[in-house]
């Protein structure tokens, strides 16, 4: 081999390598860039986690203090115990007299237990 085909060789390897090189700089700005964007991405979902956790943690609060100002309201009720329940027979009854049906019973009410 002389000296011209060996360098023309060189020379090949070298455009070679040199078009390599440029094509991985190119593959690494893009793969920056990509980068770059999933930062930019997580950056964004981890603000919204936190304003989620913040907002949860609100509405924790309010739910307790909810829970804690009816426990205290019913605390307050007096003589609630003292009402009674309807039975099945007497809802029957108030249901088919609300809905109008003629052969709803009499039905008793508070004014008829205090006569």
């Amino acid at each position: 081999m002389t000296t011209i085909e060996s360098s023309r060789l060189l020379l090949m390897r070298v455009q070679k390598a040199v078009g390599l090189i440029n094509r991985l700089r190119s593959e690494n700005r893009e793969l920056q860039a990509r980068f770059t964007l999933v930062e930019n991405h997580n950056k964004e979902l981890q603000d919204l986690y936190d304003k989620l956790s913040t907002d949860q943690a609100a509405i924790d609060q309010a739910i307790a203090s909810a829970l804690e100002e009816l426990d205290t309201s019913l605390g307050d009720l007096e003589g609630f115990e003292d009402f009674g329940t309807l039975d099945s027979t007497e809802l029957s009854e108030a249901e088919d007299f609300s809905a109008g049906l003629e052969d709803a019973g009499d039905i008793e009410t508070f004014e008829d237990e205090v006569e």
